[in-house]
């Protein structure tokens, strides 16, 4: 009785694994009989086929278990040389071999071990142990997806997904996937919900669900998101425990983008995924907690978020800290610390950390001042469209502050800037045609550029215009009266 409990407990904690994670094949299943059973029962279940054998967590009962393992591994028992295979993969008992472990990995998986099938595919698509060959990766994946096994229908429709192996195939790897789902894989849920997310599928290919299969007739387009589609997928995969689509699935409910909107769903999804260490879901969930958003302001969590975020590598993590620092959110004020972070991030190519961080430098304390390295991040925050870093590159020219002064460049600047509405670009562009700089001077155009900029609520250009009229109105000229009296 206690053994087939024991079974039974086994099973279902290997099942429960082979859900959760393509990687768990390789965990046993020690825990279960010791927690469970307890000490007693490593001896009683010590029988000569071993099928069942576990590792004792004690030097004595390893050994014994491990020997007997072993003599069954010999008597070509499959699941026994599969896990003889775990254990010399992961190094627990014996030493770490990845050679050996492949080895034994093909003897269970010729004796239609479907884990050994799985694992011993994993080992040729990685090269691990035996040469990289992702031919025979996908026949050994195919020969235990027949069989039913989750992890290796996911890693099938992965390698059809990518054309790795095997001919590339959208339609195969949605159809693994699927049944992968179906056996209860969380990842492979998650990527069908990808490829309707990227519009890679037909709505109506996999759809479990009758209703939406019947609206994904009346609209059969390819290559057109699905977000509906994909949220249905990413739900049953966070349900899961997937981490990332719970954080699609939250983010999505929270911004009502292909559902309703639900904020207090979605924040809840969010705080699960960023429970398991999700960056991206720490990320927003910091944000929400310094007052950006639904829930109430929690401004030293905000920072442990993103800190655990940015350590993770995520840049705009990385970036929210170097902010938090800058203003004193969930944290004493440090302008140095800020530069560091920000640095980070722009490194990493987060634009708009590197204005950041230009801004510190040209505008920051002091210290920390250095116009030369400011104009050059602000040349990369140019590049990647940030026209806020236009105007102050304008300002640099004009001063001629970390760069050669050059008004023509100067104005160069400013138009962009201009172009998306900055009122301090106005303003400047009508400086330099009122003052002649890098332009022929030309008080009537400057009045131009003084009115746009003070259309837009710049105040100093009201003033200007003020000064330029009565000029204009002594030179004898109406226009400016007649065009620019409002001002």
């Amino acid at each position: 009785m206690e053994r087939s409990r024991f079974q039974t407990m086994a099973k279902r904690y290997r099942d429960d694994c082979r859900r959760k994670s393509p990687m768990l094949y390789f965990r046993n299943i020690a825990v279960v009989a010791v927690l469970f059973l307890g000490q007693p029962f490593l001896a009683a279940a010590a029988t000569p086929d071993m099928t069942e054998a576990i590792v004792s967590p004690t030097a004595e009962g390893g050994a014994v278990t491990l020997e007997r393992l072993k003599q069954a591994a010999e008597r070509h028992d499959p699941e026994s040389l599969y896990r003889l295979a775990t254990l010399a993969f992961e190094g627990k008992l014996v030493r770490r071999d990845h050679e050996q472990a492949a080895g034994l990995f093909k003897r269970a998986a010729t004796k239609s071990h479907a884990g050994a099938q799985n694992a011993f595919g994993f080992m040729l698509e990685n090269g691990l142990g035996v040469a990289k060959n992702e031919q025979e990766a996908a026949f050994w994946y195919e020969r235990a997806a027949a069989a039913g096994d989750g992890e290796a229908q996911y890693n099938l429709g992965r390698l059809y997904q990518e054309g790795r192996g095997v001919q590339r195939s959208i339609e195969q790897a949605l159809s693994w996937y699927t049944k992968a789902a179906a056996a209860g894989s969380g990842i492979a849920a998650y990527h069908v919900g990808l490829l309707y997310e990227s519009g890679t599928i037909a709505p109506e290919q996999g759809v479990p669900n009758v209703a939406l299969r019947e609206r994904a007739a009346n609209a059969p387009e390819q290559n057109v998101p699905k977000p509906a589609a994909a949220l249905e997928w990413y739900e049953k995969a966070a349900q899961g425990g997937h981490d990332m689509a719970q954080y699609k699935l939250g983010k999505a409910l929270y911004e009502g983008k292909g559902v309703a909107r639900d904020p207090v769903q979605g924040i809840a999804w969010i705080e699960k995924s960023a429970a398991q260490g999700n960056p991206l879901a720490q990320h927003l969930l910091a944000l929400q907690l310094a007052g950006d958003g639904f829930k109430a302001a929690d401004e030293p969590r905000a920072m442990r978020l993103a800190m655990a975020a940015a350590y993770a590598g995520l840049p705009a993590a990385e970036r929210v800290v170097g902010s938090f620092l800058e203003y004193g959110v969930g944290a004493a004020k440090d302008p140095h610390a800020a530069v560091r972070w920000y640095r980070e991030a722009a490194i990493r190519g987060d634009a708009e950390a590197g204005l950041r961080l230009a801004i510190l430098l040209d505008e920051g304390p002091p210290v920390l001042r250095s116009p030369r390295e400011a104009s050059a991040w602000y040349e990369k925050a140019s590049a990647a469209g940030w026209r806020n870093a236009d105007l102050r590159l304008g300002l640099l020219y004009e001063a001629g502050k970390g760069v050669e002064r050059d008004y023509a460049q100067a104005l160069r600047r400013y138009e962009r800037a201009a172009d998306a509405g900055y009122p301090e670009a106005l303003y400047r562009i009508a400086v330099l045609h009122d003052e002649g700089l890098g332009v022929k001077r030309d008080s009537r155009l400057a009045l131009e550029w003084y009115a746009k900029a003070a259309e837009r609520g710049h105040a100093e250009a009201n003033q200007v215009i003020q000064r330029l009229m009565k000029i204009l109105e002594r030179d004898g000229d109406p226009f400016g009266k007649l065009k620019f009296g409002k001002f």
